[in-house]
């Protein structure tokens, strides 16, 4: 099956002449840009050959991407869909929450496995830049379960704690 590239990439010699950091970003906005252009989800060999990035790269960039719940992946017989992970479900169902120089995003989305509440962590350093750490998805469903979970968790270790001081 034939995947939807990026109209403009830039050669392989030129991605090669890019700073190591440069190149990282590069990688990761095309396979981005990928996964937002192909709903139906691929594979990453599709993503090698319509691209002829290095498969370690694109296969590193994607776990990478589904580690921060930018992207997720459906495992299919020997190998691997990914998909772009969803989209709101509302424009207003989002909220941001700062606590020192972590930031918080809820946000509800919608993918092919339903529908869910997605927790990203970003940090923020001195110049403001914002730097995504990692991230959650918890079923709608199985929010208030997970909520009551944390808090029966939060209730034990504090309780422990206690008794060991």
């Amino acid at each position: 099956m034939e995947i939807k590239i990026p109209n403009v990439m830039l050669s392989a010699e030129e991605v090669q002449a890019l700073k190591p950091l440069e190149r990282e970003n590069y990688v990761r906005s095309v396979i981005k840009k990928i996964l937002a252009n192909n709903e139906n989800g691929v594979m990453s060999s599709e993503i090698v050959q319509a691209t002829n990035l290095n498969r370690i790269t694109v296969t590193k960039h994607l776990e990478y991407l589904c580690a921060i719940r930018e992207a997720y992946k459906s495992d299919r017989g020997s190998g691997a869909i990914y998909y772009q992970n969803g989209r709101l479900v509302h424009p207003t169902d989002c909220l941001s929450v700062t606590m020192g120089n972590k930031i918080y995003d809820f946000i509800k989305l919608v993918n092919a496995e339903g529908k869910f509440v997605f927790i990203q962590e970003k940090e923020q350093d001195e110049l403001r830049l914002k730097t995504v750490r990692g991230g959650i998805m918890i079923r709608c469903e199985d929010v208030f379960p997970f909520m009551n979970g944390l808090q029966r968790f939060i209730t034990l270790t504090s309780q422990k704690r206690e008794v060991e001081q």
